[in-house]
């Protein structure tokens, strides 16, 4: 029904400090296919519908394509963190609702409480490295028909 989520009794900082760390993963996963689709076109069309873990993979392989150069090892660098970043992800995602001792409605993985702090400083994380990858877009990174793609 409407409004039903408003039943919920769950803290609004708690659910925008969610809702962030959400949103910057997806604008990291999409610059991430930005840099595939760079490489090797069709990546666009190829990864719409995979996961961030294939998504990742393949930048990681596309990025050896590239020549050895400081933009390569950036990009590199970046994709190797948003593989990392895809299990964080994962573990915030695939997080179980619970109460805390508190009493307050809580998210928790293998038994560890996701804090507001710790959702942050993984959106700021995510946000960072989706920044580089923005960046090596705007800048230097070739297309695919430089790099044989």
């Amino acid at each position: 029904m409407k409004d039903d989520r408003l039943k919920i009794p769950v803290d609004p900082d708690y659910t925008s400090a969610l809702g962030l760390a959400v949103y910057a993963f997806a604008g990291l996963e999409w610059n991430a296919i930005r840099c595939c689709e760079r490489l090797e076109a069709g990546s666009i069309d190829a990864l719409m519908d995979r996961t961030a873990g294939r998504v990742a993979d393949t930048l990681l392989r596309l990025t050896r394509s590239i020549p050895a150069s400081e933009t390569q090892r950036d990009i590199q660098r970046a994709a190797s963190d948003f593989r990392a970043f895809v299990g964080t992800r994962n573990n915030l995602m695939h997080a179980k609702p619970g109460v805390d001792q508190d009493g307050r409605q809580r998210l928790f993985r293998d038994g560890d409480q996701w804090t507001i702090d710790e959702m942050n400083a993984v959106a700021d994380a995510f946000g960072e490295c989706g920044q580089r990858l923005a960046k090596c877009l705007v800048e230097d990174l070739p297309h695919s028909s430089s790099t044989g793609g």
